[in-house]
C-alpha cells in the first residue's frame, strides 16, 4: 500500500495491462514502418559507400528479366547484359549476366538487417541496373541501383 495515498498502488507507476499496451502498440509502429521502407538500411550510409568504394567490379546492365522469389522475400534473379563496364575486368560489353538480387515483395517484413532489400515491382519495371560486385561477382552488401536510362 502507498502510505501517500492509501491506494494499493505505489503512485506514478502504470497498471501492468497499460504498459503492456503500450510496448505492444510501439512494437507494432516499429513492424509497421519498416513494412512501409523495405529498402531501409540498417548500416550507416558510410559502410555502403565503403562497399562501393572497394567493389571489384562496377556494371550497368540492360535488364531483360527478373525471377522473382515465390516468397514474401528473399533473392530475385535479374538477367540482362552488360551494356557499360565502370571498373574492373571481369566484366565486358555484351556480356550475359545473371545477379541474385535481395528483393521483397510489396508490404512484405524481411527482417532487420543491413541487406537492402528492393522491391520486385520496381525491380521488375526497370530498364537497367547498376551492380557493385566483389571477385565472385555477388553483390557488395546488396548493392544494386535500378537505372531508367544508360549514364
Amino acid at each position: 500500500m502507498d502510505h501517500r495515498t492509501g491506494h494499493g498502488r505505489v503512485a506514478g507507476f502504470a497498471p501492468r495491462a497499460l504498459r503492456r499496451t503500450l510496448r505492444n502498440a510501439a512494437g507494432a509502429t516499429l513492424l509497421l514502418l519498416c513494412g512501409a521502407a523495405p529498402a531501409l538500411a540498417l548500416m550507416s550510409p558510410q559502410v555502403y559507400a565503403t562497399a562501393r568504394d572497394g567493389a571489384k567490379s562496377v556494371i550497368v546492365l540492360a535488364v531483360e528479366g527478373v525471377v522473382i522469389t515465390p516468397r514474401a522475400f528473399g533473392t530475385c534473379a535479374v538477367t540482362g547484359t552488360v551494356k557499360v563496364v565502370e571498373r574492373g575486368t571481369a566484366y565486358a560489353v555484351d556480356q550475359k549476366v545473371t545477379l541474385d538480387v535481395p528483393c521483397a515483395r510489396p508490404n512484405a517484413l524481411p527482417p532487420l538487417g543491413g541487406t537492402i532489400y528492393q522491391e520486385t515491382d520496381k525491380l521488375q519495371a526497370a530498364k537497367f541496373g547498376r551492380a557493385y560486385l566483389d571477385a565472385d561477382g555477388k553483390l557488395v552488401l546488396s548493392q544494386y541501383f535500378q537505372l531508367e536510362a544508360l549514364p
